[in-house]
């Protein structure tokens, strides 16, 4: 007996004994809230769960594990419910209960500022915190996501998500877990497992192995809190921009951006944003066949003071003054071939599609970027394959993508997100989920993308919920072999999200 697609009688027992030990709001199972909590952007549409379950806080999400172990029932964990792209709330299998997190585990139950650290609950929202930092003197600041501010940094970082500045590494910059296993019980890492200690969230290597990345994209536990390293926020936050004209400027791009990140001279990530990935949340779908041609994006570039890139980052300082010889320096690389256009900090502040990123590289949680999911009427794919920082395999990188793209009539929306050694090029392909045959379309899309990335060496980092299981089989034996063994230590009757990042 398996936890996948439970029968009705199991399910019956588990929600009856959920509501006698927890109480009638525990637990829902009404039409409209599992409509609600399956709904996708999704090319594969809904995925809806057999019902959603409120924990208030962990012993209460140890029950719930418990007795759906004890009755072989999947659950499916969520923290805020905000993964745009990659299926938001849903499973991968349909008929498992959803756990929302988010409802009720919504604490920051430390805040240090000396140390410089909060500790979260999986509801904390980006906004949250932020709010949270502003009553506190605004001195210090999380990195944040370009997504919905309602997301939450626990699980962005459990989904191997970034941001943008110095503390992009989400994982990086936490530090311990609380985490419930499939068969209830309590797992503090590191410094979290000696009684009393002190330094469960300031230290991040203490005694014995580091078991906090099992829990990243994986199923092997469900985490209800975790520590995060803030930064002090800089007196002077001053960016940069630079617009392109050409798709294959790309590849003078990283050249730079390598050169800068190496150097230190750049704290921030330096993005290059592509044209429609910028224009996507600002103007409406221009009234014309898909994919947009060359001319008419020239002719959007004319008409937005946009170009085929527009490179951004972000420096750092005690003041203006402090800041202008690097400024000096960013701006004569980017310029010397005679290609990159400079525009300033005060004049983006101006402009909605330069302001998002200014926003990100403070720290501040914005939405505006989020509005592109609209664009072709609700539906996002997001795929994100590495690119190593050299110009010539990043130009072949985003020929490919738009190659692929254009043949299954889509437009190319990417923003290249770039550090010293590799960048993360979030694809988001935009769709109408209405439209059958553009849904066939993205399919097909996101399947020769990920095959032909995989192909050349370049598999993706992330991938969406109904794409998961497909992209895991394309692993070595070995290391799927261990992931099962892993599951059935962590969670011996596999009832934790089963399929998710395919692991069973």
């Amino acid at each position: 007996m398996t936890a996948a697609n439970p029968t009705d009688e199991r399910l019956h027992r588990f929600l009856t004994d959920v509501r006698r030990g927890l109480g009638p709001d525990a637990v829902s199972d009404s039409p409209e809230v599992r409509t609600r909590y399956g709904d996708s952007e999704l090319p594969s549409g809904p995925c809806l769960p057999a019902a959603v379950a409120y924990p208030r806080n962990t012993a209460e999400v140890q029950t719930m594990v418990r007795l759906a172990s004890r009755h072989v029932v999947p659950l499916h964990a969520i923290s805020t419910g905000q993964n745009v792209g990659l299926g938001n709330s849903v499973a991968v299998a349909p008929g498992t209960v959803t756990l929302d997190l988010g409802r009720h585990l919504d604490r920051i139950l430390e805040f240090d500022d000396r140390l410089n650290y909060v500790v979260v609950e999986p509801g904390v929202s980006y906004a949250a915190l932020a709010a949270f930092l502003v009553d506190r003197g605004d001195h210090l600041m999380c990195d944040t996501t370009s997504g919905p501010p309602t997301g939450g940094p626990l699980g962005n970082t459990l989904d191997k998500g970034g941001g943008y500045t110095p503390a992009a590494d989400h994982f990086g910059n936490s530090c311990g877990l609380e985490v419930v296993l499939g068969d209830g019980r309590v797992l503090r890492t590191g410094d979290g497992a000696s009684p009393d200690s002190r330094t469960w969230h300031i230290a991040k290597y203490g005694f014995g192995p580091v078991l906090d990345g099992l829990f990243l994209q994986s199923n092997l536990g469900i985490v209800t809190r975790m520590g995060i390293w803030l930064m002090p926020r800089p007196p002077v936050i001053r960016s940069f921009f630079f617009i392109f004209p050409d798709d294959d400027d790309i590849a003078e791009i990283v050249e730079i951006a390598r050169t800068l990140k190496f150097s230190g001279l750049v704290p921030t990530a330096i993005k290059a944003t592509g044209d429609l990935y910028s224009l996507a949340s600002h103007i409406p779908y221009p009234d014309l066949p898909r994919p947009l041609t060359t001319q008419l994006r020239r002719d959007l570039h004319r008409e937005h003071d946009v170009g085929a890139w527009i490179v951004s980052g972000a420096l750092y300082g005690s003041s203006e003054e402090s800041i202008a010889p690097a400024l000096d320096r960013v701006r004569s690389l980017f310029t010397d071939s005679g290609k990159g256009r400079f525009i300033d900090h005060d004049e983006a502040l101006e402009r909605p599609e330069l302001k998002i990123h200014i926003d990100t590289y403070s720290g501040r949680p914005t939405e505006t970027e989020t509005a592109m999911v609209d664009w072709r009427g609700g539906g996002i794919v997001s795929l994100t394959p590495a690119t190593p920082m050299i110009g010539a395999v990043a130009l072949e990188h985003q020929r490919l993508s738009r190659r692929i793209l254009d043949e299954h009539g889509l437009d190319t929306c990417i923003d290249y997100i770039f550090a010293g050694r590799a960048s993360r090029g979030l694809h988001s392909i935009l769709f109408d989920p209405s439209d059958p045959q553009e849904c066939a379309d993205v399919t097909a899309a996101s399947a020769a993308l990920r095959d032909e990335y995989r192909r050349i060496g370049y598999p993706v980092g992330r991938a969406p919920a109904d794409m998961q299981v497909e992209e895991m089989s394309h692993r070595d034996e070995v290391f799927r072999e261990v992931l099962h063994q892993l599951k059935g230590v962590f969670d011996p009757n596999r009832i934790l999200s089963p399929g998710r990042y395919g692991m069973h």
